[in-house]
């Protein structure tokens, strides 16, 4: 195929990543642009960001598809200052239109938390809260790994995840069960069945939060928000290129933020 109307795309994507199963606050689909806009390649990024429009157009793409969404929030002006005009300044300069595949990918077959749990090994694998429709896997995992600390599997589980770095908070148990959540984790953990020797992975829990997780029981995993989810879309890039029959080209641009990241312990950052 040498390019497919965005209409015509949108059906191959669905496919992949159902729209059905977005979360009903979400904002997934066509965010900007046309659907009669033909489209000879697709770029896939983690983030909306103007330098990932930009790119998108340097590789011929007309189309982007990120996993979150740009204009998240109602805008009331579009002065191109700020983050989310400045997308919107850039996909219309360079003709390229944005969908986002949020919520749907992270509960999708094949998606965010299916992945994740593929990855890191889990066996029998179940989603924490199942999917609104059969088409899907359900958000969040949990599934069984070999009997060891949470820290020996959480090392594993970061390599296996290619992050540069997480947080453990240790529940002092030998973990013989992985639950995971890609993205915010939320209260999902609460969800278990029995919270003893388990191992929880995911990002953005509060202190409080995480607090209360490792009193019912459990060993905390934090991790990147961005790292979790950035894998799971360069599996999703090869799936859609096969899909569609276009060049679909995977923005590692997680990647070139940790260039620009540094990890430093304490001591260090004291001293300095």
């Amino acid at each position: 195929m040498s390019a497919l109307k965005v209409r015509e795309l949108i059906p191959l994507i669905d496919e992949l990543a159902p729209f059905e199963l977005a979360e009903s606050w979400d904002r997934c689909g066509l965010r900007l642009g046309r659907y009669d806009a033909l489209v000879g390649g697709i770029a896939v990024a983690l983030d909306p960001s103007a330098e990932a429009v930009r790119q998108a157009a340097r590789r011929g793409c007309g189309l982007l598809i990120t996993h979150h969404p740009p204009m998240f929030a109602p805008q009331e002006d579009m002065i191109c200052d700020r983050c989310d005009p400045k997308i919107v300044e850039a996909a219309f300069k360079n003709d390229v239109c944005l969908v986002a595949c949020h919520t749907n990918f992270d509960s999708a077959r094949g998606g965010v938390n299916e992945k994740l749990a593929q990855l890191a090994g889990l066996r029998d694998a179940r989603p924490l809260e199942p999917p609104a429709t059969e088409r899907g896997f359900g958000m969040g995992a949990v599934g069984t790994v070999r009997s060891a600390s949470a820290e020996e599997l959480a090392r594993d589980i970061a390599r296996k995840w290619n992050l540069s770095g997480y947080r453990l908070y240790d529940g002092g148990s030998t973990v013989d069960r992985v639950a995971l959540c890609g993205g915010s984790g939320g209260d999902l953990w609460k969800k278990l069945e029995r919270t003893g020797s388990v191992l929880y992975a995911t990002a953005d829990l509060r202190y409080h939060e995480c607090l209360e997780a490792v009193d019912a029981g459990l060993s905390v995993m934090l991790c990147d928000h961005g790292e979790m989810e950035n894998l799971p879309l360069s599996y999703f890039s090869e799936a859609l290129a096969q899909k569609t029959g276009l060049p679909v080209h995977f923005l590692d641009l997680v990647a070139s933020k940790r260039c620009r990241e540094r990890w430093c312990d304490a001591e260090r950052h004291v001293s300095d």
